[in-house]
């Protein structure tokens, strides 16, 4: 705990005051957004074979530079291990993060940052050996677990083995490169971490995925978003009016084809282009901005799919990751 008050303090140092439109007016003059993205996690951001970023979080940042400077390939990536995720922010490196970070009161407290909005809620998961006497949340008893510490899955997994009656023994790491790496090696029997992103390390660990179980925790939900540095409030709500406008678009039936050259207009499209071209004049940016968005990335649900879903190698199903009105989660605000 020390350590990160200690660290909290030391970015509130650095980072100073954002003056009102100050990151806008930065990344419409040099016509780039600085994207902090992780080291490379499968269906959220990581490099081809081509050296080209791709996943969810890639996405989103590709959203962002559609609506601001208009071209989605207006990106600058910066690779960010666990540790360095809101120094970079905090600091100035980048414009925004996103890199898979659960939305905590917390951390917006504390380290002055805010979260723009979930781009997936992910259940609190273990990672353990397929071959392994442990299968099932119970198994869990009297072994040890990878976890890193002061996460947000440290406090869970607390929480989750009193609520349980397990005698867990914590092994405390300062980073999730580090924490995996010990699981791997053997140092402990499971591994704690969101499940989607448990979900995408499989993919690449020793043995193949089939070697490894998930076990889950269904009344544990994290809101994984993306996160601005607090201050400026026109950069944090044009980002935010993106996050809504993915959301928005899958609401009114409207799909990346659909803002394609050609494509026929209809009346969903045409209230959609009206209502977010209401936020053109005062973001400052040019009008059809909302048409930008999803003509480059698609709707959120073609986001999912395309990542972490049924057309990506990891499958996965959306479970509260879906609009209210298909039983999951997401209530975008209208424009």
């Amino acid at each position: 705990m020390r350590t990160f008050l200690l660290t909290c303090s030391l970015m509130w140092l650095m980072a100073g005051p954002a003056l009102a439109g100050e990151i806008l007016s930065v990344v419409k003059s040099a016509k780039t957004v600085r994207c902090g993205v992780s080291t490379g996690i499968a269906g959220f951001s990581e490099q081809d074979g081509n050296g080209r970023w791709r996943g969810l979080d890639v996405d989103f940042c590709r959203a962002v530079a559609a609506a601001v400077v208009g071209d989605p390939e207006r990106v600058s990536y910066k690779a960010l291990p666990t540790l360095a995720r809101f120094t970079a922010l905090m600091s100035g490196e980048v414009d925004i993060l996103a890199r898979n970070a659960t939305w905590t009161l917390r951390r917006e407290v504390t380290l002055g940052l805010v979260f723009t909005g979930p781009l997936v809620y992910s259940t609190q998961g273990i990672l353990v050996r397929s071959q392994s006497a442990i299968q099932s949340i119970a198994d869990l008893d009297s072994t040890k677990v990878c976890v890193v510490k002061d996460s947000t899955q440290d406090a869970s997994l607390m929480f989750w083995a009193r609520r349980k009656q397990l005698h867990l023994e914590k092994v405390d790491f300062d980073s999730d490169e580090q924490a995996r790496e010990g699981f791997f090696q053997g140092v402990c029997q499971g591994y704690a971490s969101d499940a989607v992103l448990l979900a995408s390390m499989r993919l690449g660990a020793p043995g193949g995925k089939d070697a490894y179980t998930i076990i889950k925790d269904d009344l544990t939900l994290d809101p994984l978003s993306p996160a601005v540095r607090q201050g400026d409030q026109e950069w944090r709500q044009l980002v935010e009016a993106v996050w809504a406008s993915l959301l928005l678009a899958e609401e009114f039936g409207l799909k990346q084809a659909d803002f394609q050259p050609g494509a026929s207009p209809s009346p969903a499209k045409e209230v959609y282009l009206i209502k977010s071209d209401f936020l053109a004049k005062p973001f400052g940016i040019e009008p059809g901005w909302g048409a930008r968005v999803i003509g480059a990335v698609g709707n959120y649900g073609e986001l999912f799919r395309r990542n972490l879903g049924s057309d990506s190698p990891l499958g996965l199903e959306p479970g509260p990751n879906r609009l209210w009105s298909q039983g999951g989660l997401f209530i975008p605000p209208d424009f």
